[in-house]
């Protein structure tokens, strides 16, 4: 069972949070800080396979190796991206100071940016921010909202969750993440940019929990697609401190009920970020049924929501069934156009555009263009193919999205 709790990654006790301004972005916090009280505990990580890597997450990725971590400390409005030899040193920095102030080692600490590519990261600032992150770091509700605020950028809303689960052996264990992504969100992580930093108390090995992380970021993260464009920043960080006092997972002793409690924690966040995308005023969900297999119903899922074709139509309330057939058509994704059914769902009711091949009558597209008036759009299909299901998420296209890309340098 799944209990959702009020507050975000200070609702796990051992978990500390701050998050501060230091001045890197014109107004708002900026430099967030995550600490555990009982030094470095098991931790694991996914990252973007973007070819064009920030310095963050060169530094994190090598050092996460070791499966330890025992803080995270991310800054908002610089991505130190493209920055070369200086962008390693500061994010290097970043960890050393950090692990200085909290009396860590530099590799137990995870560096994250986001924000503006090119940029040189003003250090002062920076290490300004880090020193009073230290002196605010708290296990108040308060402190977790901070945290989630310092990491935004365009978003319109901090992003945080906390739930309680119960594991196999009875004991309650808690999850707490927050995150932020609003564009440049098409993510492909493995072992917008969107940075996400879950805590937990569980007892498990490094090798569990990056076990348990990967088919998570897969069914959540990686099926959330703002605007097609991948970050270079993208990163998910997990911290497991052990005070449950479960039977310690491991690889051969999984936990299914943990996999699942922390596959809820990442897909609320991924839905927060895709409903939050920039300028948007519709959520989509695509639920693609009966696929030939997880991999076709995965691609047809995220073909459909990453269509700008179908973005633009659900922006404009236009049920233009012929662009959700189109995408699905390109998606890789086996099926026969003559047996696949396309359904529109929303809080005003439902409707069907396509059954069974045959295209909806015009009454049909009328009762659809109300049910497109609802903030959150579900777009159903049933390609007839086999058994496998899978959910994407995305937003519609808007002038807003053009509006605020065309000026973020400016």
């Amino acid at each position: 069972m799944t209990t959702v709790l009020e507050g975000g990654i200070t609702e796990v006790l051992g978990f500390l949070a701050a998050g501060v301004r230091a001045g890197i972005k014109r107004r708002g916090l900026d430099i967030m800080l995550i600490v555990s009280e009982d030094g470095p505990v098991t931790a694991a990580g996914a990252f973007t396979t973007n070819l064009v890597k920030g310095a963050p997450v060169i530094v994190t990725s090598k050092n996460i190796r070791r499966g330890k971590l025992g803080a995270i400390v991310a800054n908002s409005g610089i991505s130190n991206v493209f920055t070369g030899a200086r962008g390693l040193r500061d994010a290097r920095r970043m960890a050393q100071l950090t692990a200085r102030l909290l009396k860590l080692r530099p590799y137990q600490v995870g560096v994250a940016s986001t924000g503006l590519i090119g940029a040189f990261l003003p250090m002062r600032k920076v290490e300004a921010g880090i020193r009073a992150a230290v002196k605010e770091l708290s296990n108040s509700r308060e402190a977790s909202l901070n945290a989630a605020k310092a990491i935004m950028t365009t978003d319109t809303t901090p992003k945080e969750i906390a739930v309680q689960i119960e594991l196999e052996d009875g004991t309650p264990v808690k999850i707490g993440g927050i995150a932020k992504g609003a564009g440049m969100i098409s993510p492909r992580m493995k072992t917008a940019t969107m940075l996400a930093f879950v805590v937990t108390d569980v007892s498990i090995t490094p090798d569990a929990l990056r076990a348990a992380l990967q088919p998570a970021v897969d069914e959540s993260f990686n099926m959330v697609n703002i605007d097609g464009d991948m970050s270079t920043s993208d990163m998910v960080l997990v911290m497991a401190n052990g005070r449950a006092k479960n039977r310690r997972i491991t690889l051969e002793k999984k936990d299914e009920e943990f996999c699942e409690g922390l596959k809820f924690v990442l897909t609320e966040l991924a839905w927060m970020i895709a409903k939050d995308g920039e300028g948007a005023t519709h959520l989509i969900e695509v639920l693609i049924k009966n696929a030939k297999n997880s991999e076709e119903a995965r691609m047809a899922a995220r073909a459909v929501a990453g269509s700008n074709l179908v973005k633009a139509a659900v922006f404009g309330k236009d049920p233009n069934w012929g662009r959700i057939a189109c995408a699905l058509g390109y998606s890789g994704a086996t099926f026969d156009p003559s047996k696949i059914s396309i359904e529109l769902v929303s809080e005003r009711g439902r409707v069907d555009l396509v059954v069974k091949g045959k295209p909806a009558s015009k009454r049909a597209l009328e009762r659809a263009r109300d049910l497109l008036r609802s903030r959150e759009i579900e777009i159903h299909v049933d390609l007839a193919q086999g058994k496998a299901c899978a959910t994407s998420w995305g937003c519609d296209l808007t002038y807003d999205y053009v509006r605020i890309n065309s000026k973020y340098t400016t």
